[in-house]
């Protein structure tokens, strides 16, 4: 299985909070895939966990890495397209 890797910015004035990390993971576990965020160059964490998410303490302006666990390229980049507008706030 093929890994899809990009980079994701937070736009929301409040940073990286409860309400976008929910969304993602319901987004995670529908989707059956398995997806990690992070700080470029940090350990990823599995974004199947509101926890884990929040753990990041992420702020507006800064970037995450998201990876993709799959082969389907196009599902992979609607799913990092769909996180992007749930950090836009």
């Amino acid at each position: 299985m093929a890994t899809v890797t990009a980079t994701v910015t937070i736009e929301d004035p409040i940073g990286f909070h409860a309400r976008p990390a929910g969304q993602i993971v319901k987004l995670v576990k529908d989707s059956g895939l398995e997806i990690r965020m992070g700080r470029p160059g940090e350990t990823l964490v599995k974004a199947n966990s509101p926890l884990s998410l929040m753990s990041l303490k992420g702020k507006t302006g800064e970037q995450l890495t998201v990876e993709v666990d799959t082969d389907d390229e196009a599902k992979a980049q609607g799913l990092i397209s769909s996180i992007q507008q749930f950090l836009k706030g």
